[in-house]
């Protein structure tokens, strides 16, 4: 048995999310073309050098990386691009894009974003996991990720029995008090059933320093806190970009003549 096998199950959940990316692209090819279309819009650079329009992304917490890497592949392509939030962003004018990257669409800078932001002819593009959020109802174009059920997996009874019996030490600091050492010897070795009302009530009884034992007898979440999303967004995103090369006949050696050489350098 691997030393880490729940990072290999977590590995696994991450890998079936992924998979979904495949039928989002098949039940939303209309959609994801309108998202791409609307891009290729904007001023690109490569082609006229004046600017006018500029795109602009933003996400909240890990989202908002996932918005700062597509960002960094649109600059690639040539596209005028700025992320909220940044000091050199500038105010959006009329005829600008925004992309917003948002599991719920409901964070308060996100609906604060879309809320400021009512000047003409701007483009609202979405990629979020939630169609009934006002960020997906006002998206001019939106990708939609649902994100599988969360996984949780059970503790085997070897792993909880060798953390149990790691709690001697712990005991030492007790000693004196019998309550507590009885409690903690009357706690089973062994997965225990979650719906026993009498060992939570021995553990909740437990001094602080050693109640976190209860975590060993609940489910062991996989996926956590809106990874599944976050990591097929910058998937799903980043295959786009491949769709956005050849409608501007683009290849990588193109695109490496906008990296960034001083930074990459560090």
């Amino acid at each position: 048995m691997s030393e880490l096998k729940y990072m290999d199950l977590s590995l696994d959940e991450i890998l079936k999310n992924l998979q979904m990316c495949k039928s989002v692209v098949a039940n939303q090819e209309e959609a994801i073309c309108k998202f791409r279309d609307v891009i290729l819009t904007a001023s690109n650079k490569r082609v006229v050098p004046e600017r006018k329009t500029t795109i602009f992304l933003a996400g909240a917490g890990r989202s908002g990386f996932v918005a700062k890497s597509f960002a960094m592949r649109l600059m690639h392509l040539g596209f005028y691009v700025y992320v909220f939030n940044e000091t050199i962003a500038p105010p959006v004018k009329d005829g600008d894009i925004i992309i917003i990257i948002s599991k719920s669409g409901k964070s308060n800078s996100i609906t604060q974003i879309v809320e400021d932001s009512k000047i003409d002819n701007v483009k609202f593009l979405a990629v979020c996991g939630n169609t009934k959020s006002d960020l997906a109802q006002k998206a001019d174009a939106r990708i939609v990720i649902d994100s599988l059920p969360q996984t949780l997996v059970r503790l085997e009874d070897y792993d909880v029995k060798e953390f149990i019996e790691t709690l001697p030490g712990a005991l030492i600091n007790f000693e004196s008090d019998e309550s507590v050492r009885s409690k903690l010897e009357a706690i089973p070795k062994k997965s225990a059933d979650l719906s026993d009302n009498k060992l939570w009530k021995d553990i909740e009884d437990l001094p602080k320093e050693i109640r976190g034992i209860s975590n060993i007898y609940r489910p062991l979440e996989l996926i956590l806190m809106g990874t599944a999303f976050e990591v097929s967004a910058l998937v799903l995103l980043d295959a786009l970009v491949a769709e956005l090369m050849q409608s501007l006949n683009l290849r990588e050696k193109d695109l490496k003549s906008y990296h960034d050489v001083l930074s990459s350098s560090i």
